[in-house]
């Protein structure tokens, strides 16, 4: 029986404590979109590159071929690269400095001063030491056009895939969202009060999420109508006959000469008619999601648990046991009044019909603690079926704090009334 809007409440409470799926869906495309395009530029630069390397190592191969099967026909005589584009050195005759490190044949780049050198390293065909042919300044250059071409078609092209991206990225993070967001503006509509939806989505996942939800919605206005209708006619149709028989007691009671047997049960029809009332009153009021301001009233405490021992006072003769009460201060707690009268008969019935000796009664202020021990064995229970969840129920809609304790031989209940709270 908690109430409708407490559960809404802990519900929000507890979903800020996870992430957000639409802020989860971004973050993973964001990232993916970030990886792809890393990965496409760097393969962009890398390739370029890549073909401006393989392109001067061509050249210097084709030369130090002709250069090779040449030499074995003319010898010395053989002609030299095109010295207006290479420079050819010979490690047996005088070398610059930074060339002389190379001592192994391959492909290889210098960085000198500003100028990137790029030459090759070869066995002489003479088979005396090694070969080096060497780009001129700026010979090496000669490719800047074509890859200035293909550096412009690669970043136009690039961009286009790029923005296609970008777009289609943005495209799915909404297709996935919207659905999503037309769940949760729909959820906001599951209360009874709210107007029905239909099916909207365009997905067979979340139509069915969306089905589910409006089922759930019919079943809880149907729920909620039938508590409505249940309070209203339980209210008029239970409490009319209560007054009649309170009435009809009355009247019977007013009668002259009756016997012992006949004012007995007229004063046992009276309690009775007292408790179903007082029952029926809490029954509505703990049924309602809000209770009226006029229901509640300032009640002295001390004064309603002697009221309660006065009432039970028939039950402990016959079960021939006693209480101590034990009350420091007193308080008044603003509650409905068979709310504290529901809470306080049970727990002592409930203490009386499980001890098997007298029970201990303290009241300090707002404090209400009853002890009763049982040594571990079941008696018969005299309560009338509410019991200590009825009890946790009433606490937990006014905000008292309600605790049980058992250590195998005493049973504990504690009560605070000073945590109250009005209907909300």
């Amino acid at each position: 029986m908690d109430k409708v809007t407490d559960s809404k409440r802990k519900s929000s409470v507890s979903e800020s404590s996870y992430p957000s799926i639409y802020k989860k869906i971004r973050r993973s495309f964001g990232i993916m979109t970030f990886v792809m395009f890393s990965m496409f530029w760097t393969a962009i630069y890398l390739a370029e590159n890549q073909m401006e390397v393989i392109s001067l190592h061509h050249w210097l191969d084709t030369e130090a071929n002709r250069y090779t099967a040449e030499y074995e026909l003319y010898g010395e005589d053989t002609l030299l690269p095109n010295p207006s584009e290479f420079s050819t050195y010979w490690s047996e005759n005088e070398l610059p400095r930074w060339l002389s490190y190379y001592k192994t044949p391959g492909f290889y780049e210098y960085l000198l001063g500003a100028e990137d050198k790029h030459f090759i390293v070869l066995k002489h065909p003479s088979g005396k030491g090694v070969m080096y042919i060497v780009f001129q300044d700026d010979a090496d250059d000669y490719l800047d056009n074509y890859e200035w071409s293909l550096h412009y078609y690669t970043m136009l092209l690039g961009g286009f895939i790029s923005l296609a991206m970008v777009f289609y990225s943005v495209y799915v993070v909404r297709s996935l969202s919207r659905p999503l967001n037309q769940i949760e503006q729909k959820i906001s509509l599951m209360q009874p009060d709210q107007p029905s939806f239909e099916v909207t989505t365009g997905y067979a996942e979340t139509r069915h999420i969306e089905q589910t939800l409006l089922d759930s919605k019919n079943d809880i206005s149907g729920y909620f109508q039938r508590e409505e209708e249940f309070s209203r006619f339980a209210s008029h149709e239970l409490r009319t006959p209560i007054m009649v028989i309170q009435g009809s007691a009355d009247l019977l009671a007013k009668v002259d000469n009756q016997p012992p047997v006949a004012l007995k049960a007229i004063n046992r029809v009276q309690e009775a008619s007292e408790q179903m009332r007082v029952l029926t009153e809490m029954f509505l009021l703990l049924g309602k999601e809000s209770i009226d301001e006029h229901r509640f009233s300032e009640h002295d405490l001390e004064t309603m648990v002697r009221q309660q021992l006065k009432e039970l006072a028939v039950l402990f003769a016959k079960q021939d046991a006693s209480y101590r009460l034990n009350v420091t201060r007193s308080a008044t707690v603003y509650a409905p009044e068979s709310f504290i009268t529901v809470v306080m008969n049970n727990l002592i019935k409930n203490a009386f019909s499980y001890s098997i000796g007298d029970i201990e009664i303290k009241l300090t202020e707002r404090e209400l603690v009853i002890v009763n021990r049982h040594d571990g064995n079941e008696t018969y229970n005299a309560g009338y079926g509410c019991g200590l969840v009825i009890v946790q129920r009433i606490c937990e809609r006014m905000g008292w704090r309600f605790e049980t304790q058992d250590d195998g031989f005493h049973f504990s209940t504690y009560l605070d009334f000073s945590a109250n709270k009005q209907a909300e």
